[in-house]
């Protein structure tokens, strides 16, 4: 950011800069042409040794007023260019320039008779363009001050003999002197005045900058206010996020468990209630129904031994959802007194994985049910596909109930039916038995094969 501000500095004061050359650039041409115009003037009138005996001290050579001083002046503004191109970032050799441009605006004081110190304030724009610190800047303008006023025409003339361009000037009219020193007080003028509009540019470019920062630094402080409340809020969040998943994986375990221990207790629960029947009557056929039992029970273990590593139905993991079910119910049939019924209504739809856990957990959990609370007989277990939704009817003809309280089961299967976006009721009337309602939405339909 603060690259940026200096580039745009540089662009506000660069034209003023060049003016400052090219009005120093007018005053060397306007002191030159006095100069060779005056001589040339004495010589034809032959006034030579008149004008010699008045001087107090020899003048520049006429030629070399312009040349060296043009030539100086050029050497000032390659300078310039060079320490833009190529040393722009690099602060010592930004000082070396600095010192250069002092001996070089010096150089060019000489060559003008020392009647010109106006140069120097080329010196001092690159000095605030280009010296970083306010230390360093200082010093080199202080050293620039002092040579400005040591080297001014009229202290020097004092103890110095010195030449002036006035000097020149007495060999012309009063009119032509009076045009010469207005020339001259208008380029001094301009000269002074427009190194004042550039000290003005980069102080108003400073208080620019000042404002900038401090508004960068309040945005940052009203950012770093905001995001300190941000992170609170997300801590927050993020704790909450924590106990729900908590609370959600509980939950999920706490249905996994439910699902698969509960349903092999209650088929083992059953089967041996009737076995207990069947001692005192077959007893071959309480072997098969024991050994029946004991398939149950191991499958049971299989199935909690699953639950824990992967909280999926096993018999999921090993059939389609269909013949899954069907396994589901061949199990009741020949453990226990009870009957159980599919019916596959539509083409069956492959589903995605969650759905299908979802529809196993609610047959097993109807069926569990109606064989543990309803005393059930017959199950009937509905389930009928069509283009965007599955219908799931769980029907039986035991005790029913007059008044339907959701217990685990039930709540949990509420819990797995709306997580998918459906619906699910739940209905019993005395000895019409229990009927269990489901609605849900199937997101693919590839044909199950």
């Amino acid at each position: 950011m603060m690259e940026k501000l200096d580039e745009k500095r540089w662009k506000n004061t660069s034209v003023t800069r060049i003016t400052l050359f090219i009005i120093n650039f007018l005053v060397i041409v306007f002191m030159s042409i006095v100069s060779s115009n005056t001589i040339g003037l004495i010589c034809e009138n032959y006034m030579a040794r008149e004008f010699i005996e008045k001087l107090k001290s020899v003048p520049t050579v006429a030629w070399k007023m312009p040349v060296f001083s043009m030539m100086f002046l050029l050497l000032l503004s390659l300078s310039v260019i060079i320490r833009e191109i190529y040393f722009k970032k690099n602060q010592f050799a930004l000082h070396i320039f600095c010192i250069f441009d002092i001996l070089l605006c010096i150089g060019i004081m000489v060559y003008l008779n020392m009647d010109y110190n106006g140069i120097l304030f080329i010196a001092i724009a690159n000095i605030v363009t280009y010296i970083d610190g306010k230390k360093r800047k200082s010093l080199f303008i202080l050293a620039i001050i002092i040579i400005y006023v040591s080297l001014d025409y009229n202290i020097l003339s004092i103890k110095i003999n010195l030449f002036n361009i006035n000097d020149y000037l007495q060999y012309y009219t009063s009119l032509q002197r009076l045009y010469f020193f207005s020339i001259k007080n208008i380029l001094n003028s301009t000269n002074e005045i427009i190194f004042i509009v550039f000290m003005i540019q980069i102080i108003q470019s400073g208080k620019d900058e000042n404002k900038k920062i401090s508004e960068l630094y309040s945005k940052l402080y009203k950012s770093s206010e905001k995001l300190e409340v941000i992170n609170i809020q997300l801590q927050d969040y993020a704790r909450k996020s924590q106990e729900t998943a908590k609370i959600k994986e509980r939950n999920r375990l706490a249905r996994e468990i439910h699902d698969t221990i509960g349903h092999t207790l209650t088929g083992i629960a059953t089967g041996l209630e009737a076995c207990i029947a069947l001692s005192e009557i077959n007893i071959s056929k309480m072997k098969l129904q024991m050994i029946k039992i004991s398939e149950l029970a191991r499958s049971g273990l299989l199935d909690v031994r699953r639950s824990m590593n992967e909280l999926r139905p096993d018999a999921l993991e090993r059939y389609s959802l269909i013949a899954a079910i069907s396994k589901l119910s061949k199990d009741i049939n020949e453990c226990t007194n009870t009957k159980v019924e599919i019916q596959i209504v539509g083409q069956v739809y492959k589903m995605g994985a969650d759905e299908e856990e979802t529809v196993y957990r609610i047959v097993q959990e109807g069926i569990t049910n109606a064989v543990r609370h309803g005393a059930a007989s017959e199950i009937i277990v509905t389930l009928e596909f069509s283009k965007n939704n599955l219908q799931i009817k769980i029907e039986d003809d035991g005790i029913g109930a007059e008044e339907i309280q959701e217990g685990f089961g039930l709540r949990h299967i509420r819990e797995r039916v709306e997580m998918l976006g459906g619906e699910v009721s739940f209905g019993g009337n005395g000895a019409e038995g229990f009927i269990i309602f489901t609605d849900l939405p199937i997101r693919r339909k590839i044909n199950n094969d």
